[in-house]
C-alpha cells in the first residue's frame, strides 16, 4: 500500500473516531479550540479541548463549559469559561483571566445554549485551526486567508517531505545517505 493511501486511511480513521466519540458522549461536535486569553492560566490560546454532554442539572460551579454566545458582540461564537454559580437552570460563567463575569458585560445566563463540558485538554494542538480560520470579512481578508492556508500547507508539506525522506521513504533521502556514506569511505 502506498504511503498516501495509508495517510488517507489514517485521516478517515481519525474522522470516524470523532464521530464515534460524538455519538458516545452526546455532544453534537465534540472538540473546540481555545482562541482567547480569557481562561489563562488554565487554558491557553491554541489548546484543543474534548467535550462531553452537559446540562443545567449536571454542571457544578468550578466546571469549565462551552456555550454559544448570545451577546451581540460575540453572537454565535463558542465561549469556553468556568461556571461560577447556577440558579435553577441558569448557568453563570466567568473566564479565569477576566475581571468580571460574562453576565456583567451583557451576556445572558447560559440556559439552552450550552454545548458541553470540557473533559480533556490537549495543549497547543489547536493552533492549526486558529492559523487557517478567516479573521474578518471582505475580499482582502479572504485573500489573506488563502495566503495563510497556502503558506501553512507549504510548511506542512515541507516537514512531511523531509521526515518521509529522512525515514527512507523517498529516493532523495536515500541518495543523500549514499553520498554521506560515500564521503565517509573516501575520508577513511
Amino acid at each position: 500500500m502506498s504511503s498516501w493511501v495509508k495517510d488517507l486511511v489514517l485521516l478517515v480513521a481519525i474522522l470516524a473516531a470523532l464521530v464515534a466519540y460524538s455519538l458516545a458522549t452526546g455532544v453534537s461536535w465534540p472538540i473546540a479550540v481555545v482562541s482567547s486569553y480569557s481562561m489563562e492560566p488554565t487554558l491557553r490560546v491554541g489548546d484543543f479541548v474534548f467535550l462531553t454532554a452537559a446540562s443545567c442539572s449536571s454542571v457544578q460551579p468550578g466546571d469549565v463549559v462551552v456555550y454559544v454566545a448570545r451577546h451581540l458582540m460575540w453572537h454565535g461564537s463558542w465561549i469556553i469559561h468556568r461556571v461560577y454559580k447556577t440558579e435553577g437552570c441558569s448557568i453563570f460563567t466567568w473566564g479565569d483571566n477576566n475581571p468580571s463575569p460574562d453576565q456583567a458585560v451583557g451576556e445572558p445566563p447560559v440556559v439552552n445554549n450550552l454545548v458541553g463540558e470540557v473533559a480533556l485538554i490537549m495543549p497547543y494542538v489547536g493552533v492549526f485551526p486558529l492559523l487557517v480560520r478567516p479573521q474578518s470579512v471582505g475580499t482582502y481578508a479572504v485573500g489573506l486567508w488563502f495566503l495563510r492556508i497556502a503558506i501553512f500547507a507549504a510548511v506542512v508539506y515541507g516537514f512531511y517531505y523531509y521526515f518521509k525522506l529522512d525515514s527512507g521513504g523517498g529516493n532523495f533521502g536515500s541518495r543523500k545517505r549514499r553520498r554521506v556514506v560515500a564521503r565517509r569511505r573516501t575520508v577513511i
